[in-house]
Order: structure tokens, then C-alpha cells, then sequence
């Protein structure tokens, strides 16, 4: 006799095999979410990192940006002095050895604040025309005058030492609301207050500080390794004799992009320039960046 439907165990069987299925493809799934999510995160972080680089750039750059001649030496900092930094007669220096070993950066640029003209300068020659040099930070044109309304530090074009604003051959540089050069003397430091939760043990903030500011501004998050060097043209070091001789800083980071992954991997352990990375174990379980280059220093010399 032939028997007709299905039993309760093949209806069971059926089940489980459905129920085994759905669960294969829900993981799958899942995984697959995940390392996308995981890539648009370390694809984004990258970008972030590209940012952060480009913000250094200008800074850093610009090193020595109306500074009259008498700042113009390298100092010897100590760490957390940027108020001690900024009444000493040096236009960039470097402390060692701060937090974990890291470095601290400190220099006097006055295109680092972001007021209107930032970034602005003029050149009056010997008949009193004016003629418009640089650009707004925000890369607009500046005006064709000096704008009325704001403060300005002029240099003879020769000597680089301050001068009336009004004799001829002299370079003018806006200070906006600002009526001493102490007020652009910046540091560049870690810190570990407020890190977020996704950053890796042992990582950092950096952070950037503007004399008299009380308040740093965040600049980029984990960041495990924050290292200056001075580069002469032919070497590089923590020191140098003649500011003249001084041709770029070398800029060397370790910052993590993206989140904590599934997979072990080895982190860099060492600069070509900076020196060894003492690694923390837990690093392995996070992407990294290495970065390391050399920023050119136009502004600085006598």
C-alpha cells in the first residue's frame, strides 16, 4: 500500500536541514557585514589620517612665518612649558622624552591662528606700494591691503627686524587681534585624558596648544608614537648648532586606523629616522600607519 505525505521525523529532518541553511547564510551574512564595515572604517580612518597629515604640513611649514630675526634660534624646551617657550627668543624647539617617551614640538608660526587673514602678508616697497603675498588659511585671496581693523608685524625686508609699519621695503604680517608675538607660539604634545573607547591601550591624543590658550585642541586620536627630529641637510638629531643649517623637520608618527580586528598582525617596530617602537602587546590586534617624512622649513632663515 502506498503511503501518502510525509512522516513527522522527513517533516523534522527537513527542518533541520532548513533551519542549518538559514543559519549558514545569517553567519555569512553577518561576517560579510562586518568586514565590510571593518574596511569603510579603515578606509575612512585612512582618509582621516590624510587630514591630519595636511593640517601638520601647513604648521609646520610655515615655521618661522613672521618672526623677526632676534626669535630666530633653535631652543631647548622643557616638557609642558609652552608659556616658558613663548617669552624665550627661539622660533622652534624640541622636549624629549615627555609622555612615554614621546616628543614634544613647540614653534612660533603667525598663520597658526585662524582668524580671518591668516596667513596673510604684504610687501611695501620703496615708493610705498603695496603688493599682496600668500593666502587666507581658508586658501581664499587675501585682500590688497592690509584691511584696516587689525594688527600687523612689520619686518625691514633686509634686516627681518621689526620696524615701522609705515618705512619702505618692509614686509607686513597680519596678527588680527593679536598685539604680541607670544600669542603664536604653539606645542604639539600628547595626552590620555578623554581617549576614546575604540583606541588601543597605550595610545594617546595629540593635541595642539596656542599661547596663552588654556584649552588644546584634539587633533587626531590613538596615536601610539608622536617623534621630531631636526634635519640638516645631512643628518638628522635632536639638535643643531646654527638655525641657518636647518633644512626640515622629520615627522614621525604611528597612528592606528580602524577598530580592533579579528586577526593578529605585527605592528611596525621602528622609524628609519625616529628610532625603535617599543610595541605593547595588545597593538597586534589593530591596524597601523607608519608615518614618516620631512617637512621643509622656509621661513627661518636670518
Amino acid at each position: 500500500m502506498r503511503r501518502k505525505g510525509i512522516t513527522l521525523v522527513e517533516l523534522l529532518v527537513v527542518m533541520v536541514i532548513v533551519a542549518l541553511s538559514a543559519g549558514g547564510i545569517f553567519f555569512a551574512y553577518r561576517s560579510l557585514v562586518r568586514e565590510t564595515i571593518r574596511q569603510s572604517l579603515f578606509a575612512k580612518n585612512e582618509q582621516d589620517v590624510e587630514v591630519l597629515l595636511t593640517s601638520l604640513r601647513k604648521d609646520l611649514q610655515g615655521i618661522g612665518f613672521g618672526v623677526p630675526v632676534n626669535r630666530l634660534n633653535v631652543g631647548t624646551p622643557a616638557c609642558n612649558r609652552l608659556t616658558a617657550f613663548a617669552n624665550s627668543s627661539s622660533v622652534v624647539g624640541l622636549a624629549l622624552n615627555c609622555l612615554s617617551g614621546n616628543d614634544e614640538l613647540y614653534f612660533l608660526n603667525l598663520a597658526t591662528r585662524s582668524f580671518r587673514n591668516s596667513g596673510c602678508w604684504w610687501v611695501m616697497d620703496r615708493s610705498g606700494n603695496v603688493a599682496t603675498e600668500g593666502r587666507r588659511w581658508t586658501l581664499e585671496n587675501c585682500p590688497n591691503r592690509p584691511p584696516a581693523g587689525e594688527n600687523f608685524l612689520c619686518l625691514d625686508m633686509a634686516s627681518k627686524a621689526i620696524v615701522n609699519c609705515n618705512s619702505p621695503n618692509t614686509l607686513i604680517f597680519s596678527m588680527g587681534d593679536r598685539t604680541v608675538i607670544n600669542d603664536f607660539a604653539v606645542r604639539y604634545f600628547l595626552n590620555n585624558t578623554n581617549l576614546p573607547k575604540e583606541c588601543a591601550p597605550g595610545t594617546f591624543n595629540l593635541l595642539k596648544q596656542v599661547n596663552p590658550d588654556a584649552v588644546a585642541q584634539p587633533i587626531a586620536s590613538c596615536v601610539a608614537v608622536f617623534r621630531v627630529r631636526y634635519f640638516d641637510g645631512q643628518s638628522y638629531g635632536i639638535a643643531t648648532d646654527d638655525i641657518n643649517n636647518l633644512r626640515a623637520i622629520r615627522l614621525c608618527l604611528l597612528i592606528q586606523v580602524g577598530g580592533r580586528m579579528d586577526t593578529p598582525m605585527d605592528p611596525p617596530n621602528g622609524f628609519e629616522q625616529c628610532g625603535d617602537i617599543t610595541i605593547n602587546p595588545e597593538w597586534r590586534w589593530y591596524r597601523w600607519k607608519l608615518v614618516e617624512e620631512d617637512i621643509p622649513l622656509r621661513n627661518i632663515r636670518r
